[in-house]
């Protein structure tokens, strides 16, 4: 008995009189620094010759509101596959630092003419974080008991903001956020805290809230163990140490 791989495509069908385009990609869903492949075919409805070279397919990052209101600033071209003829296949990978998908912006590809962008056919790319990424996080949660309250797209970094356990050690601890930026097989951890901070003025204790950053840069052998494998040891023993250093520190 043979053994049969289903794949699961997303397909779209626009108008531009008097081509009718067929676009199909390969997949539903994507990581970070994933390929996107797929084809697109067109069919001319009229007896005139069209030069299909004005036509292209773009990868972009878009902004739904900035779209939604006719403004071209809301797309940013990332590549481009210039159309062949009446079939053309494409294949883009997406950047290891790519926006992920969000309520009202992430990736896109684009079916247009190069100057109306707007004008063509979008199709929104469902992306999430890569898996190394995904894997930090649920090391987080699971092994440390924290909770990812969000996770946002940033200028080539995703930014998680964290909830700690609220446990007197965390309890100076206002504000935690956490990005990841990628660089070949390195990831790099950018710690951002609001910490409260107790001073003295004029014989008056009062609290103020102070910003420190930390970093760390995790080459693949800090953090991989027996081949992909996550070494969840190193990736909370990492973490719990730069916590250490603004956590509430008992009085002796």
């Amino acid at each position: 008995m043979g053994l049969f791989l289903s794949r699961t495509f997303m397909k779209s069908t626009f108008f531009r009189k008097p081509l009718e385009f067929a676009l199909e990609i390969e997949g539903e869903n994507w990581k970070q620094g994933d390929p996107v492949n797929g084809s697109i075919s067109i069919s001319n409805h009229s007896n005139e010759e069209v030069d299909f070279s004005k036509f292209s397919i773009y990868l972009c990052n878009g902004d739904l509101k900035k779209i939604q209101k006719g403004d071209v600033k809301g797309l940013v071209v990332v590549d481009e596959v210039v159309l062949e003829g009446s079939d053309t296949s494409f294949s883009f990978k997406l950047d290891e630092n790519s926006p992920i998908s969000e309520k009202s912006s992430g990736p896109y590809l684009v079916c247009a003419k190069k100057d109306q962008l707007l004008e063509g056919d979008l199709m929104a790319l469902r992306v999430g974080p890569s898996k190394i990424i995904s894997e930090i996080l649920e090391v987080l949660e699971n092994f440390m008991r924290f909770k990812v309250k969000s996770l946002k797209s940033k200028k080539n970094s995703l930014e998680a903001q964290i909830i700690l356990p609220s446990t007197k050690e965390y309890s100076s601890i206002a504000n935690f956020k956490l990005s990841f930026a990628t660089s070949g097989s390195d990831i790099e951890l950018n710690y951002l805290f609001k910490v409260k901070k107790v001073s003295f003025d004029g014989g008056v204790a009062q609290t103020k809230d102070e910003t420190k950053k930390f970093k760390t840069l995790l080459t693949s052998k800090e953090y991989l163990i027996y081949g992909d494998s996550l070494n969840q040891d190193a990736i909370t023993s990492t973490v719990q140490k730069t916590l250490d250093e603004v956590k509430l520190k008992p009085i002796i």
